[in-house]
């Protein structure tokens, strides 16, 4: 079917006899993804009635859930796990009548900053040292102080708008630009804070003789302005709370565990605002991972 089909079989959704409109739901949605783009067009376009905005974004909502559950299955299942590519497809998952045209220019212009300033005769702390300025000086990200989880932290088009997010949030973007500049950055997912982990790369995994994760150089604190803090100050956090010192405490984690543990961060601070539609979107959308994930994580722990 041709876009000008498509259109006008769209433009039907607005006919007052429930039967055509149910007859041209149940025929957009077989046609399935090639609708999504004639779809979001119409949306954004104006002269449309208020019963065909409901219809066309309830289609949408349906279809487009659709879509970013079948492109997390991909991106699980992928080599690569790029970061960027899970929150784009987050963001699309919360609102899919959005373009995220911008969030990725946004994320580009950022990546493209730093990487100007990198070279490969830097150190690993010459490299964070740029990639902070960068990042938090000349771009503006800082984390959120006090209060409550909030979802505009934790929402990516959100952090990348408003130049703020909390610990989990930064982390995540900052891990997703590490990730497109070759850095050899992880995250880290420790108790009630998110960090990330400069390693060597060759030893991930392993562990030394004090009993702590191989390949970690030093640790990255995304919140306090991308803050360098030494294994042993990890330690002594870890055994503050009386936890122990191992690879999956403070070890580098996978990004699919990063974009879970968002995902679960998100689910919460929709519930704590009352938000509870969205909670459980988020919640459906994590037991999908959740899923997808299990193959994956089983490999790993061989």
């Amino acid at each position: 079917m041709s876009v000008t089909e498509l259109t006008a079989l769209i433009s039907l959704l607005e006919d007052p006899d429930e039967g055509i409109y149910h007859t041209v739901r149940q025929e957009l949605e077989q046609i399935g993804e090639p609708v999504l783009r004639p779809l979001r067009t119409a949306i954004s376009e104006e002269g449309h009635g208020d019963v065909f905005l409901s219809r066309a974004k309830a289609l949408l909502d349906h279809l487009g859930t659709g879509e970013v559950r079948s492109g997390f299955a991909d991106w699980i299942g992928s080599e690569d796990h790029h970061v960027a590519e899970a929150l784009l497809l987050l963001d699309r998952y919360i609102d899919p009548t959005r373009s995220i045209q911008e969030l990725k220019e946004t994320v580009d212009r950022v990546r493209q900053d730093i990487w100007l300033e990198l070279n490969d005769d830097m150190t690993a702390l010459e490299q964070v040292k740029v990639f902070n300025r960068i990042f938090f000086e000349h771009h503006g990200f800082e984390g959120t102080r006090g209060g409550a989880a909030k979802p505009a932290h934790a929402l990516p088009r959100e952090v990348l708008s408003q130049r703020k997010g909390n610990s989990l949030a930064l982390g995540a973007l900052y891990l997703a630009l590490a990730q497109e500049l070759a850095l050899p950055i992880h995250g880290v997912n420790l108790p009630n804070h998110f960090i990330l982990a400069y390693c060597d790369g060759g030893h991930l995994g392993e562990f030394n003789e004090d009993g702590g994760p191989g390949g970690v150089l030093f640790y990255i604190n995304p919140f306090n302005k991308g803050g360098v803090i030494h294994p042993d100050e990890v330690n002594a956090f870890l055994g503050h709370l009386d936890l122990p010192v191992g690879q999956q405490s403070c070890g580098p984690c996978h990004p699919i565990d990063v974009v879970r543990r968002l995902i679960g961060n998100l689910a919460y601070a929709f519930e704590r605002e009352e938000l509870l539609e969205e909670a459980e979107r988020m919640r459906e959308l994590l037991f999908f991972v959740e899923g997808c994930s299990s193959p994956q994580r089983a490999e790993r722990a061989e």
